[in-house]
C-alpha cells in the first residue's frame, strides 16, 4: 500500500487542487484491484510514470502551444541572430568601431526580445484555451510572381541606381540648382570609395535590376531563379557589409554615417525578406502551388 499511496501522490500532485481528491480515490482503487493480480511494481510499470497518468486526467498547463514551438523557436533563434547582426552592423559604420562591443550591446536586446516572444505566445495560447477560434480560410501561397510589382521594382531600382552615380547631379536637378552649396559638397563621394567599394556596388546593383526583370518576365518561381535570386541577395549583404565597413562612402562624416545606417537596414530587412520568402516557398510547394 505504500507504493501505491507514494505513486498516487506523486501523480495527483501534477494536477489542480479541485481534481487532487477525486483523481486520488480513483486511481487507488484502481491499481488495488490490479495489484490482486500481480505485484505492486510491474502494475505500477504498465501504468507508466506518473506524469503520463497525470496527463490522462486533464489536459497539462502549458504556457505555449504544442503547435507553436516550432515558430517560437525559430522565430527566437532568428531574432537573436539578427539582433546580434545589428548590434555588429552598427559598430561597424562607426568612425572608429570596436566589434568586440557588439555582444555586450547585444544580449541585453535579446533577452528582452525573448521576454516579449514568450509573453506574446503564452498570451496567444491562453486567449485560444478561453476562446477557441474557427478556422477560417485565407489565400495560399504560391509560386507565382507579381509582375506589375516586379516592373515597378525595376523602375525604382533603375532611378535610384541612376541618383546613386551622381547624387549631386540629382540633387541639382531636384532643386534647380537652388541648393545650398554644403548641401552638394554633403554628397561628395571619397575618393577611396570611388576606387574599388563603388564598382564593386554599382555592379551588385546592374545585377539586381537584370534579376528582377528576369523574374519579371518568368511569372512564376523556380527552382534554379529561386536558388540564384537566394545568392544574389545574400552576396549582396556580404558586399554592402564590407562597403559599409572598410573605410568611409561620403566625405563628410554626417553624410557618411547616415548613409551606412540606411544600407545597414536594408541588409537587415533583405535577411528578413529572405527568410520569409522562403517559408512561403515552401509552403506553396508543399501543397502544389
Amino acid at each position: 500500500m505504500d507504493l501505491i499511496d507514494s505513486y498516487v501522490a506523486d501523480v495527483v500532485e501534477l494536477l489542480p487542487r479541485r481534481q487532487r481528491a477525486d483523481v486520488a480515490r480513483e486511481l487507488r482503487e484502481l491499481l488495488i484491484e490490479e495489484v490482486q493480480d500481480g505485484g505492486a511494481e510491474e502494475v505500477l510499470r504498465r501504468f507508466g510514470h506518473p506524469a503520463e497518468v497525470a496527463a490522462r486526467y486533464g489536459q497539462p498547463v502549458t504556457l505555449i502551444d504544442p503547435a507553436d514551438t516550432r515558430r517560437f523557436l525559430t522565430l527566437a533563434v532568428g531574432g537573436a541572430v539578427l539582433i546580434h547582426l545589428a548590434a555588429f552592423l552598427d559598430e561597424l559604420i562607426k568612425p572608429v568601431h570596436d566589434l568586440g562591443r557588439a555582444p555586450d550591446t547585444a544580449w541585453p536586446l535579446v533577452f528582452a526580445w525573448l521576454g516579449v516572444l514568450f509573453a506574446r505566445f503564452a498570451a496567444r495560447a491562453w486567449y485560444r484555451r478561453r476562446r477557441p477560434a474557427e478556422w477560417k480560410p485565407h489565400r495560399v501561397p504560391t509560386g507565382r510572381i507579381n509582375r506589375l510589382g516586379r516592373v515597378a521594382a525595376v523602375v525604382f531600382f533603375v532611378a535610384g541606381t541612376v541618383v546613386l552615380i551622381d547624387p549631386a547631379g540629382a540633387l541639382r536637378v531636384v532643386t534647380g540648382g537652388r541648393a545650398a552649396p554644403a548641401a552638394y559638397d554633403a554628397l561628395a563621394y571619397d575618393d577611396g570609395f570611388l576606387r574599388l567599394r563603388g564598382p564593386v556596388v554599382l555592379a551588385l546593383l546592374v545585377s539586381g535590376i537584370a534579376l528582377q526583370a528576369v523574374t519579371a518576365w518568368a511569372g512564376r518561381w523556380s527552382a534554379r531563379l529561386l536558388a540564384v535570386d537566394l545568392v544574389h541577395s545574400l552576396v549582396a549583404c556580404a558586399v554592402l557589409t564590407w562597403a559599409i565597413g572598410t573605410g568611409p562612402i561620403f566625405v563628410r562624416a554626417a553624410a557618411d554615417e547616415t548613409v551606412k545606417g540606411i544600407v545597414a537596414l536594408i541588409i537587415l530587412l533583405t535577411l528578413v525578406d529572405l527568410a520569409v520568402r522562403a517559408r512561403r516557398l515552401s509552403v506553396a510547394a508543399a501543397v502544389g502551388h
